[in-house]
Order: C-alpha cells, then structure tokens, then sequence
C-alpha cells in the first residue's frame, strides 16, 4: 500500500511517517515502477506500537532500541525495564515541575481582583517583575 492508505490506516500524517521513516524505525517494503514508497501490513503493526510508545512519551531513540529488542525475542528483558523505569523517573520530575507551574499560575490568578482595569491588573503587574526561576 502506499504512504496515503498507511496515513489513514494509522492516522498518522504523511509527513510523521516519513519521518520515522528517515529515523530507520520503519522501512518500506521497497518502490513501485512510478517510484512510490510502498508499505506492507508490518508497517502499520509498527506504526500502532510508535504510536503507543510515544503516547508513553518515550523518546524515539528509546523506541528504536525497544524495536531491536523486539526483533531479539529470545534477549533478556532487563533493558526494557531500565528503559522504562528511567521513563517513570522523567514522569516524576515533570509531574514536579507542573505541581511548581500551578502554584506559580495560581499564585498570578489571586493577585488579580476583579473588575480592573489592565492598567491595575495585579497578574500584568506581577509578570513584569516575576522572578520565574
């Protein structure tokens, strides 16, 4: 199939597709006469798991090495979960960062009082000073 029909099979963008394509985390089953790409049904099998992979904010160069792990099925797991747990590390410091982000956001919201001008907005008037460190 072509690069079209795997786009709308996956819901991916073309652009995406060729994008992974370039990153050797897909191949093409090889080129028609007219020189298209064409896919096979693997592709959109690898295409689902990108997907989910990146839904789990993977990087793409960890996606790659899971790939090469897949196609070892008979290697040890051990690098999957390193792999994984170092994931769940990042969550955790960006679940910090965002718990930082909303303090700081509710902070700017109560120092507005309603039925201001913008020239008195406490908000306008705390970000020209803000020390956002």
């Amino acid at each position: 199939m072509k690069i079209g029909q795997v786009s709308k099979k996956t819901d991916l963008p073309v652009q995406t597709i060729r994008y992974y394509e370039s990153q050797d985390l897909i191949k093409s089953a090889g080129r028609t006469e007219g020189n298209f790409r064409v896919y096979d049904n693997k592709v959109i099998d690898q295409l689902e798991f990108i997907k989910h992979c990146r839904h789990l904010d993977l990087s793409l160069s960890d996606i790659k090495r899971i790939n090469e792990l897949r196609d070892n099925p008979d290697a040890i797991c051990e690098e999957v979960d390193i792999l994984i747990n170092d994931q769940i590390k990042l969550v955790k410091i960006k679940m910090k960062e965002l718990r930082k982000l909303k303090t700081q956001l509710e902070t700017l919201s109560n120092s507005c009082s309603e039925n201001q001008k913008v020239g008195d907005c406490g908000i306008i008037k705390s970000l020209q000073k803000c020390d956002c460190d």
